[in-house]
C-alpha cells in the first residue's frame, strides 16, 4: 500500500439555498476525517479532503466533479444533496469509473454500480410516515414542496398511496427557491382555515426555515396544523424561531436524541468540534458513517482504487450512531430503521415512534409492504 495521503473529494454547496443542509454534510465529513487521522489514519495513510463549493449550481457540480476526478485525481467523491445535482455528477462518476458516496434521502428509482446510496428511499420513510399519519393525524393532507425533482417524485408516490385509500389531497403546491415568508404564510393560513389535518413537506434547505417560521408568524402552531417532513433536521431547526419548531414531525433513520452510548459519544464529539449547542442530524450522521465505511473498506482491500473498494463495500456493515448500517448487495442502498420525532424548543426531536424492524431498501418499489409495523413510545 502507498504511503501517500488518500485524497477524497467533498462536493457540497457551502453557499446558496441548500447551504444549511449541505454544510451539515460537510460537518460529518470533517468530524470523521479528524477522528480517522487522529487515530493514525488508514493503515498509516492520512485522509486529505479536497472540499469544493458548487454554490447551488448543478452546472458547477458537474464542472467541479470533473476537476476532482481529473485534476485532483480522486477516486471517491462524497457529495450532492439535491437529486438534480446527483444526476449532474453521475455520468462523470461512471465515465471516469469513480465512486460517489451519496448521503441524502431521495426519491429512488435509480441504481449505479458506482454509487453508494446512504440516504433513505421512499419505502423506508415515505410509507412509514403515511401509515403513521393515517393512524394518528387524519387523512385530509396538503402537499407543499420546493420545485425540485425530489419533491415532485415523492409526491407522486404519496398521491398513489392516497388514491388507493380514502385520503384527500387538499392542495399540492410547489414553490421556487427564494419564496417569501408572506407567500408561504398566505397558503398556510388558508390550509389551517380549511381544517387540513397535516401538511406533508418536501420543502428543502433554507426554504424549510422560512416555511416553519411563516406558519408561526400567522399564529398557527404544530398542534393545529402539523408539518410532517422528510428533510427537516436539527440543522434546519437551529435556524428557526424556537416556537416555530414545536410540534412538527420529521421521519428519518437518525435523530441526535437516540439514547445509546455510541450516539452519546458522537453527539459529544460533534458539540466539541462545532460548538456546545450544535446538534448533529441525519445529514451529518450519514456522511460521518459513510466516511468511516470508506476507511474500513480501504483497510480491508489495501487500496483506494475503485474496483477493489466497491467489492469491499458491497455488503459492508458499520455500527453507526444511528444503529447498524448494511449496504445491500443488490442495490448499493442501506438497510435502515425509520424513526419519527417531534420538534422541540431546544432544536432537537423527541422520538415517539420507531419501526419494529429495519427496512431493506426497495428503490424501485417492486415488492414493498404497505403495512409498516412500528411502536409509539410510552
Amino acid at each position: 500500500m502507498s504511503n501517500e495521503d488518500i485524497r477524497i473529494g467533498v462536493l457540497f454547496s457551502q453557499t446558496g439555498p441548500m447551504a444549511v443542509s449541505e454544510n451539515a454534510h460537510i460537518q460529518g465529513i470533517l468530524l470523521a476525517c479528524e477522528e480517522i487521522n487522529g487515530a493514525g489514519g488508514v493503515s498509516g495513510r492520512k485522509l486529505d479532503p479536497i472540499i469544493l463549493d458548487p454554490a447551488g449550481s448543478d452546472k458547477r457540480y458537474a464542472q467541479l466533479a470533473t476537476e476532482l476526478l481529473v485534476k485532483h485525481r480522486v477516486n471517491s467523491i462524497f457529495g450532492a444533496c439535491l437529486s438534480t445535482s446527483r444526476k449532474a455528477v453521475l455520468p462523470l462518476i461512471e465515465g471516469f469509473n469513480g465512486i460517489l458516496f451519496y448521503p441524502s434521502v431521495y426519491e429512488g428509482f435509480e441504481y449505479s454500480p458506482n454509487v453508494i446510496y446512504g440516504g433513505a428511499v421512499p419505502n423506508q420513510v415515505v410509507l412509514p410516515l403515511l401509515e403513521f399519519i393515517y393512524q394518528e393525524l387524519g387523512r385530509r393532507i396538503a402537499l407543499i414542496g420546493s420545485d425540485t425533482l425530489y419533491a415532485r417524485e415523492v409526491n407522486r408516490i404519496v398521491n398513489e398511496f392516497l388514491g388507493e385509500s380514502d385520503g384527500v389531497v387538499a392542495a399540492e403546491v410547489y414553490f421556487p427557491f427564494g419564496t417569501s415568508s408572506e407567500r408561504f404564510g398566505a397558503l398556510l393560513s388558508r390550509l389551517a382555515e380549511d381544517e387540513v389535518d397535516v401538511v406533508i413537506s418536501t420543502v428543502v434547505g433554507e426554504e424549510s426555515v422560512t416555511l416553519y417560521n411563516a406558519l408561526h408568524s400567522v399564529g398557527v402552531n404544530g398542534e393545529k396544523l402539523p408539518i410532517a417532513s422528510f428533510t427537516t433536521t436539527e440543522s434546519e431547526l437551529a435556524r428557526m424561531v424556537p416556537k416555530a419548531r414545536v410540534g412538527h414531525i420529521s421521519v428519518a433513520p437518525y435523530f441526535s436524541t437516540i439514547d445509546t452510548p455510541l450516539n452519546a459519544k458522537f453527539c459529544n464529539a460533534f458539540a466539541e468540534r462545532f460548538g456546545s449547542n450544535a446538534k448533529p442530524g441525519i445529514y451529518s450522521e450519514v456522511c460521518y458513517s459513510q466516511l468511516h465505511m470508506f476507511a474500513n473498506a480501504v483497510r480491508q482491500c489495501g487500496t483506494d482504487e475503485t474496483e477493489p473498494l466497491l467489492s469491499a463495500l458491497s455488503g459492508a456493515v458499520f455500527k453507526s450512531p444511528g444503529g447498524d448500517l448494511f449496504v445491500d448487495i443488490e442495490t448499493n442502498h442501506m438497510t435502515l430503521r425509520p424513526l419519527i420525532g417531534r420538534g422541540n424548543r431546544d432544536g432537537g426531536f423527541d422520538i415517539f415512534w420507531h419501526s419494529s424492524n429495519v427496512i431493506s431498501p426497495d428503490p424501485y418499489l417492486v415488492g414493498y409492504d404497505r403495512t409498516v409495523r412500528g411502536q409509539i413510545a410510552g
